[in-house]
């Protein structure tokens, strides 16, 4: 009799934790494995999932040939498809059509990987929500065109890979001369496809979460340099009743443009004074620990669960999970250029300033490079997560915290 696995179509950056976390819910609530895909197998791979299989995710529909054909062989039998990574949505999608399970549409996963598409069909949407406000945006493919997309937007813009995540070459562009040097920058993104949109200015950022029927609002925070990283994110947002219920409204109304299932999907929103405007679709979990967050900030809630659930073909729970305190992370910066040599003891710093830790980590060590200018969303230096009763605790305490482990980092400039 063949075995129930679920199927895991790679994983963004360093997110294998989450992968463990799959395959030890998958054993512990459905006796079954967690097979993952990947298109660049790695040792640890190894170590998060029962069967690991490598191979491109492109074609898809050679590729969900091949995983079927390799499932059977080992005598797995898939009960649910769960697509991680942005590049393994596609390849998600049609491996679902092909085996009968719950997944999106393989003709709309592609907006899930590629922001000029969904763009694309942002515009083509016969009507939006009265509080939606498409961004205006231009693809390109030169120097040239690049230039001209900043002058047609007003000297400013901003600038974007096209297929690429985790703020991975996002950048401000504050006039036409910035874009030589900002081009330059884009360079190991530019195959994928380059978008400028207009600058937005004065906007409050979040997204909207959203698994298995079940949605929640996420408050961010993005670092204000050229590069554009998110520094921080609390759930649920803070947020009036009539405020939330725009957003939703809008989430909501994203989700259904790309992707009606009931599958994992995040999307960013900005809340403008003239209303609210889609940053970008995901069709996968959040990043971030946003999905810790939620459970931490929940009451009998778990996303993964949900995400397994769903996955099955289990019913939908449609609605807003109830709250019961605010969970947040902030992600630590070096101080400065250089090279590491030490790492303050944060439980101390946290006891010492009387603030519950709920969890810290590092992702540097002592003797290696780091900058001070974070790039992207992987050039932390590591992060911390904390609960409080409120938002407004919670904000003060990672703020008061963050700052005072970046103080006691030691980096030499060499």
């Amino acid at each position: 009799m063949a075995t129930a696995c679920f199927v895991v179509i790679g994983y963004n950056n360093t997110r294998i934790y989450d992968v463990r976390t799959l395959r030890d819910l998958g054993r512990r609530l459905y006796g079954a494995k967690v097979v993952l895909v990947t298109d660049q197998v790695r040792p640890q791979d190894h170590t998060a999932a029962d069967v690991v299989l490598g191979m491109p995710f492109q074609p898809a529909e050679q590729a969900a040939e091949r995983i079927s054909g390799l499932l059977r062989g080992r005598g797995l039998r898939p009960i649910g498809i769960l697509p991680f990574a942005d590049r393994g949505v596609p390849l998600g999608a049609v491996l679902a059509h092909r085996l009968g399970l719950p997944g999106t549409d393989p003709e709309r996963a592609a907006a899930g990987l590629d922001k000029r598409r969904f763009r694309a069909i942002e515009a083509a949407a016969p009507a939006h929500p009265a509080a939606y406000a498409p961004l205006p945006s231009l693809p390109v493919d030169t120097l040239a065109e690049f230039e001209a997309a900043v002058e047609r937007l007003g000297g400013t813009a901003f600038v974007k890979p096209a297929a690429e995540g985790n703020s991975r070459g996002c950048q401000t562009v504050s006039g036409v001369a910035m874009c030589r040097e900002a081009w330059a920058a884009l360079a190991p993104y530019r195959d994928g496809g380059v978008l400028v949109e207009a600058l937005v200015r004065d906007a409050r950022e979040y997204s909207w979460d959203f698994v298995g029927g079940a949605r929640w609002l996420t408050a961010k925070q993005t670092s204000q340099d050229r590069f554009r990283a998110e520094i921080q994110q609390i759930v649920p947002a803070p947020l009036g009743p009539e405020e939330a219920a725009v957003l939703d409204r809008c989430g909501e109304h994203v989700r259904r443009l790309v992707s009606g299932g009931d599958g994992a999907f995040h999307n960013e929103l900005f809340l403008r004074e003239d209303g609210v405007s889609a940053v970008e679709t995901n069709m996968r979990p959040a990043g971030m620990r946003i999905w810790d967050l939620a459970r931490l900030a929940f009451v009998d809630f778990d996303p993964w669960r949900e995400w397994l659930h769903w996955s099955t073909g289990g019913e939908a729970r449609h609605g807003q999970p109830v709250t019961r305190a605010a969970a947040g992370i902030r992600m630590l910066r070096a101080p400065r250029d250089g090279i590491l040599c030490a790492l303050p003891d944060v439980p101390a710093l946290a006891a010492e300033l009387g603030i519950p830790l709920h969890e810290a980590a590092f992702t540097a060590s002592p003797h290696e490079r780091v900058n001070g200018d974070v790039s992207d969303n992987a050039g932390f230096v590591g992060h911390i997560m904390l609960i409080a009763d409120d938002a407004g605790t919670l904000a003060e305490r990672l703020e008061l915290l963050s700052a005072a482990v970046e103080k006691q980092m030691v980096v030499h400039a060499r």
